[in-house]
Order: C-alpha cells, then sequence, then structure tokens
C-alpha cells in the first residue's frame, strides 16, 4: 500500500514509523527541513518537501496511485484542504488530525464525504477518554474495552501481598473464565504458558468478560476504588474534555489554569467543576486546595516538565493515584522510577486509531499499549480463513501473539485449545511488536 503523510512532527513520525515497519510505501510531506531529516535518518520512507495541501506536491508524491492519506500536522484546516485535494487527485482514504472544537463535529454537521475525509480524530478528546477509562479502573496501570464494552483488558501489578505471587498460570483458579495474555517482567513481554509461574513486580495483561473482571481482580490482591474527586493541572483542550467525562460521570472535578482568559472560557462552558486560576507548581496552592485528598490528579499541560514535577509535588502531597501526559516518549522509563503512577501519551493513542482504521480486513480496532510496544487488535474473522472448524490446539497460530477474546452471537468466549475460531468471529488478539503482519497473513 501506499501510504502519504502530512506532517512529520510526533504524530506523522509514529504512523510513518508503524506503517513501514508493515513494509509499506510511505512518502511523509513536510516543510520543515529538520523534521523530514529526522525521519529520513530513522526510517525506511521518503520524504518530500512542500505543502501537504499542494495539489503539485501531492501529485508528485505519487496521490494517483495512493491508498491512503493521512494529514496530522498541527494546522486544522490545512489537515482538512489536504484531505479535500488528495481525494479530488484519486486518493482512496484520507484521515484528519483536527483538535479545534468548533471542528470536531464536522460528523454531526457536515457530510465528511464533501470534504473527502473518511475519518475524523481528536487528540486531546482521544486523550481524555483513556484517562476516563483508567480513571474508572483506578486499581489498574491500563484498562481497555473491547466488543462494545463486553471484553475488558486490565493491567495489574504483582505486590507483595498478591497471595498468586509464585503460582503457576495453570494453578490459578476461578468461576470467571479469565486469560493472563501477557507478562511484563523486567521491561520485556512474555506470552506465558500453563508452566509459567508469577513473580513479585510482574505486570499481568488480564482479559475477561467485563461484568466478571471484579471479582476476578479479587485473585489477585486488588480492591476495586471508585474515584470521586478529580484534580487537573491545565485547562486546555484535552483539560476541558477531561472535565465533561467526568462531569458526566458524576465526579467532582478541580481544574488548576494559569491563564485567566482560559480560566473564563471553562467557567462559562463547565457545569459543576471549579476552576481555579492559579500556577499549578506552587506548592502552597496545591495545599490550600487539598490536592493531597484527591482520588486522582491528571497532568494534561502542553509542558512534559511541568506536568512531571506537579505530577510528583500532588504525588507527595498524597493523591492516591497520579497520571500525566508525556509527548516525550524517552521520559517513560523514568516515570515509574520516580513514582508517577500511569503516562498517557496522545501521540501514541492518535497513531493506535488511525492505525486501525488503516489495517487490512475488517479491523475494529488496534490498541497500543505504552508499556510494551505490543498491540491488542480486535477484528472480524473474515470467509476466506483457512483454519474454520480447526481446534486452536491443532493450528500452527504465530508464537508472537495469543487470542485472548472470542465473540460469537454476542456471547463471549475465554478460548481454550479445544475451541475453534469461525468466519464472523469477533476476536481479540494481543500482538508482540512485528507480528502484526503474520497475524494478519494467518487470517487472510
Amino acid at each position: 500500500m501506499r501510504a502519504i503523510i502530512i506532517g512529520a512532527g510526533k504524530v506523522g513520525f509514529s504512523i510513518a514509523q508503524m506503517l513501514s515497519q508493515e513494509e509499506h510505501d510511505v512518502v511523509v510531506i513536510d516543510r520543515i527541513g529538520e523534521r523530514l531529516d529526522t525521519v529520513a535518518e530513522h526510517l525506511d520512507v521518503q520524504v518530500l518537501s512542500g505543502n501537504g495541501a499542494s495539489p503539485s506536491v501531492l501529485m508528485e508524491a505519487g496521490a494517483e496511485g495512493a491508498e491512503l492519506l493521512a494529514a496530522v500536522t498541527e494546522a486544522d484546516e490545512l489537515n482538512i484542504v489536504s484531505c479535500l485535494v488528495a481525494r479530488s487527485l484519486g486518493v482512496k482514504r484520507t484521515i484528519a488530525r483536527v483538535r479545534n472544537p468548533e471542528y470536531v463535529d464536522l460528523d454531526h454537521l457536515t457530510h465528511k464525504e464533501a470534504l473527502g475525509i473518511d475519518l475524523i480524530i481528536n487528540p486531546e478528546r482521544v486523550t481524555a477518554m483513556a484517562i476516563a477509562r483508567l480513571a474508572a479502573n483506578a486499581e489498574a496501570k491500563n484498562a481497555e474495552y473491547f466488543a462494545d464494552g463486553k471484553i475488558q483488558l486490565l493491567e495489574l501489578e504483582i505486590k507483595p501481598d498478591t497471595k498468586v505471587a509464585g503460582t503457576a498460570l495453570k494453578d490459578l483458579s476461578s468461576p470467571h473464565p479469565f486469560l493472563i495474555v501477557a507478562i511484563l517482567r523486567d521491561g520485556k513481554v512474555v506470552i506465558p504458558r500453563g508452566k509459567e509461574k508469577l513473580k513479585l513486580e510482574d505486570k499481568v495483561f488480564i482479559l475477561a468478560q467485563t461484568h466478571e473482571m471484579r471479582k476476578i481482580e479479587e485473585i489477585f490482591g486488588q480492591r476495586h476504588k471508585e474515584v470521586e474527586n478529580v484534580a487537573i493541572l491545565g485547562g486546555g483542550r484535552g483539560g476541558f474534555y477531561l472535565a465533561q467525562q467526568f462531569e458526566n460521570a458524576h465526579v467532582h472535578v478541580k481544574i488548576i489554569e494559569k491563564d485567566l482568559a482560559r480560566c473564563q472560557f471553562l467557567a462559562e462552558r463547565l457545569n459543576h467543576s471549579l476552576v481555579i486560576h492559579g500556577d499549578g507548581a506552587d506548592l502552597q496552592l496545591l495545599e490550600d486546595e487539598n490536592i493531597g485528598a484527591t482520588d486522582l490528579f491528571v497532568a494534561l499541560t502542553g509542558d512534559d516538565k511541568l506536568n512531571l514535577l506537579v505530577t510528583l509535588l500532588a504525588k507527595h502531597l498524597g493523591a492516591k493515584k497520579t497520571i500525566a501526559q508525556i509527548r516525550r516518549s524517552d521520559y517513560n522509563p523514568l516515570v515509574e522510577k520516580v513514582g508517577i503512577d500511569r503516562v498517557v501519551s496522545p501521540r501514541k493513542l492518535t497513531a493506535g486509531a488511525i492505525l486501525g482504521f488503516v489495517r487490512k480486513g475488517k479491523v475494529i480496532s488496534v490498541t497500543l499499549l505504552d508499556d510494551t510496544e505490543a498491540e491488542i487488535t480486535e477484528f472480524i474473522v473474515p470467509e476466506t480463513y483457512r483454519h474454520r472448524g480447526k481446534a486452536l490446539k491443532d493450528i500452527a497460530f504465530p508464537a508472537g501473539a495469543i487470542i485472548g477474546a472470542l465473540v460469537r452471537d454476542n456471547k463471549v468466549i475465554v478460548p481454550g485449545g479445544h475451541d475453534i475460531i469461525l468466519s464472523g468471529d469477533r476476536v481479540i488478539i494481543f500482538t508482540l511488536p512485528n507480528y502484526s503482519q503474520k497475524i494478519e497473513k494467518f487470517f487472510s
């Protein structure tokens, strides 16, 4: 597949990296030479300097034969126009990164076909939704939902007071079916077998039916904790969307924002949130606002260093759970060492959403897991699946992946060796890095 990426920033780089790893023919367009130099130095893709909305530049990039164009620059208008021009030149599918709330409702106010856009994606809204999912599972390090919410993935840590430490997976018993699809141990991901024993500080990825997950958590020594009050640092787009999510869930929200005009904007548009004008790095302000008593503190400014600093202050004051938005991936290994509970990356969340759209076949979603670079893919098994009717134990399934769950006739199946996969099944698969193409070929 030939793909054109407009914008060589962090999101554009991530998308180009993923597509090139899957051996697609990728062209990256940007006006800034330094960004293109970085892409050319690290990725096996073609780079082109110019305006991504220019018909001549798009023609030079091979728009006539391209199957995909993703416009992910920082300018919404440029992204929208690029998609419109690309579609007129024959590009089959287009994606626009759109951040301005005034444009976000294009799906509802305008026919996307008229603008030549197949997918509109808002990084801040995607990030807010991911944080809301984490907040609903405050005891977990990661939380995702699949199959229209019927199946849940939780990442839990094996702590010293956990009774299952030292237990082999085959010896774990529960009346509620579940599957440990992966273990993160010493920075490496393991797809475990039945003889694998759980160790202290392991992070286990568990798939199960959502309504049974609370009981399964108890096996791993976890107790579900409801988040009742939240403090958000940063009243930008991400903070605004997140506050809306929490208001809808009847959670008490405080927002700390340094810009007075932005505070007025938030106060006018939010219904129940308390908007505080002040510097989040001011320790006295944090103490006066009783940040230490919050169930969740979230740092969502555009400054990674400020997010890290204030999140650490909130943790020091006693905040029960902390989440920091970090755009620079090289900070991630340091986060847990300094005590921050969770990091979210708008770049990865956006790239994952786009990747799910790009993948061939009936792919429903692709979730990128920050800790591991691994993927959870949800898709519908095609009619061409050649192993239908065969038991899983009799199939040479790729070693770098594991089937976590099936949905058939609206029923969830946590599969064992004797289960079979049929065309039309909805399948959730955990895949190690660089194994996605093997899975695609296996089911094709």
